[in-house]
């Protein structure tokens, strides 16, 4: 942790108020866009997180932060959004959890390295074969479930599943050959996600 983190650390476990306005000065603003770009909602937004500063003072003697003071709160913003959106289906929780590790990593690293790897992801996912590519982004992105592609594409639900399988394994093939680190937490949904 970073000697100005444990200032703010310090403070808060003291209770002082004037360490707890700082962070919250220091960290208000940016938390609340990072939490406007998961909800799309600028009311929702700024409610988590000014729940989330609400349950640190609440918590303050007993924080225990290993990281930077800065991740920490990102991550407290993101559990709080998370608790909101329970009710989500588990692919939209996957999509929500990369669209996460990517706004994060955009606050750590500079944008072109933000825009290459969504690149890579677009490259990965049209070099698949046409019948697995529409199936894939009919699931992964438009969040139908494999009874209505099914349907849809007038295939069995099996067949569905193996378009998605070989979709996602033949991805994280082209992702690993490209050594990006993009994290492909939605790629690791299996069928149960849509069941």
């Amino acid at each position: 942790m970073y000697k100005k983190d444990t200032l703010f650390l310090d403070g808060l476990k003291n209770g002082e108020e004037r360490a707890y306005e700082n962070l919250y000065h220091k960290y208000y603003t940016s938390l609340v866009m990072y939490c406007y770009n998961l909800t799309k909602d600028q009311d929702r937004a700024e409610d988590i997180v000014q729940q989330t500063f609400v349950k640190i003072w609440i918590k303050r003697e007993t924080l225990d932060i290993h990281s930077s003071f800065k991740n920490y709160l990102y991550r407290s913003v993101y559990n709080t959004f998370l608790k909101e959106y329970r009710k989500l289906k588990k692919e939209e929780l996957a999509l929500l959890e990369l669209k996460n590790d990517i706004l994060v990593d955009f606050e750590e690293r500079d944008e072109a390295v933000l825009e290459e790897r969504m690149k890579l992801l677009e490259k990965a996912i049209d070099q698949l074969p046409k019948k697995n590519k529409v199936v894939f982004l009919l699931s992964k992105k438009s969040g139908y479930k494999h009874k209505e592609i099914a349907a849809q594409l007038d295939i069995s639900e099996k067949a569905v599943e193996k378009h998605i399988s070989r979709a996602t394994q033949s991805i994280k093939t082209w992702l690993k050959e490209k050594k990006t680190s993009l994290l492909i937490v939605f790629l690791s949904c299996n069928k149960s996600c849509n069941n």
